[in-house]
């Protein structure tokens, strides 16, 4: 059953109030009806299992049946450093980055990316991109949705992401060092963050600065991947790793 998230703030005395677009989205699309059951969640981690008491014409009222904690958050979350994708690409990847459980997605902005939002839609594209986490995250029934921050270029992104415990950056061939060797486990603890280039790969001078900036170079072996499947591979590489899937 899809998980639909809510804010905490929307409980109380045992009754969840739905309103904005995913009651629009539960009476519209979904059809849902009074005495139905559906599960949500809030942003602590805690699910609910409830039953549908009124519709009305812009919200629904429905009564808790079952609370449900989460497990804990990840101790090892993961950042994906995504340069924009021309398309449906990036709308792909946001996609399955979420079901494979990243904390946060970085969308970068390169020398070599092609599709930059326009100035006077930076907001509605990056708003477009959080809907899209929200529906993969509920669909395949996350504890939590990762957040999308607006689109930045390489040299704030090193303002914008704290110090992590793993840093590293897909370089094809170039890299020495295999994703897949990294010496990490399910005992690792700490942020991990991956950077992934777009289509036409980093420009020498960032991956300088990655360097520089000591992310470490890893590769996925020699084979040449898809600039949307790159970051799916190696994210569930990690996750592997980690013991999560």
């Amino acid at each position: 059953m899809p998980v639909f998230f809510i804010q905490s703030n929307r409980i109380a005395n045992h009754t969840v109030t739905i309103d904005g677009p995913l009651f629009t989205h539960l009476s519209k699309s979904l059809r849902i009806r009074e005495g139905e059951n559906i599960c949500v969640g809030d942003e602590h981690r805690f699910r609910y299992r409830v039953r549908i008491d009124h519709v009305k014409s812009k919200s629904l009222q429905a009564s808790i049946l079952e609370k449900m904690e989460g497990p804990p958050a990840p101790s090892a979350p993961i950042v994906l450093v995504q340069a924009i994708l021309k398309g449906d690409r990036m709308n792909w990847v946001i996609q399955k980055a979420t079901e494979l459980g990243v904390a946060e997605i970085v969308p970068l902005l390169t020398s070599r990316v092609i599709a930059r939002p326009p100035a006077g839609r930076v907001r509605i594209t990056r708003e477009r991109w959080q809907r899209i986490a929200v529906d993969a995250a509920q669909q395949s029934e996350q504890w939590a949705y990762p957040k999308i921050i607006q689109p930045i270029t390489l040299s704030d992104l090193f303002k914008h992401v704290p110090l992590a415990a793993l840093g590293c950056a897909l370089l094809e061939r170039s890299a020495e060092q295999s994703l897949g060797s990294l010496s990490i486990d399910h005992t690792f603890q700490g942020t991990i963050v991956l950077a992934v280039g777009p289509e036409g790969g980093w420009t020498p001078e960032e991956r300088q600065e990655l360097l520089d900036q000591r992310l470490q170079p890893v590769s996925l072996g020699q084979s040449i991947l898809r600039s949307e499947t790159a970051p799916l591979v190696a994210l569930s590489i990690l996750q592997h790793k980690l013991g999560h899937i």
